[in-house]
């Protein structure tokens, strides 16, 4: 049972089927939800929280650019793909990014959710 709001949230999060990173402006890693350390193949318990994201997803030059970009524009993007490589195999990722803003409209972070597309991306 769920005690409170908050841990619903957590658990929506968590439980997401795709991966899910937000980023503060500052590019310090806020969250990396279970399904990101998945796909990343990193432990998002022990890895990346209070990291900047460059040092972070440093295996992962063009996540860190989408990263980049959109903390740098504030420009987000619908669905677009990039290449990933991870231990010599390259995946290619479908996401999205989206600003994070609190209820005043103030710009806290950025949040990038992606999904390996590689099986469908072949067919």
């Amino acid at each position: 049972m769920v005690r409170n709001s908050q841990e619903y949230c957590q658990c929506i999060l968590d439980t997401l089927t795709g991966g899910l990173v937000t980023v503060d402006l500052k590019g310090k890693v806020i969250y990396l939800n279970p399904t990101a350390g998945k796909i990343l193949r990193m432990d998002p318990g022990t890895c990346c929280r209070d990291m900047q994201y460059a040092e972070a997803f440093r295996d992962f030059p063009a996540l860190q650019d989408v990263i980049k970009e959109t903390i740098e524009t504030g420009k987000c993007v619908r669905r677009a793909e990039i290449s990933i490589m991870h231990a010599n195999t390259p995946l290619i990722i479908g996401y999205s990014t989206m600003l994070v803003k609190n209820h005043e409209g103030a710009e806290l972070g950025v949040t990038v959710i992606f999904q390996d597309i590689s099986f469908v991306s072949k067919k």
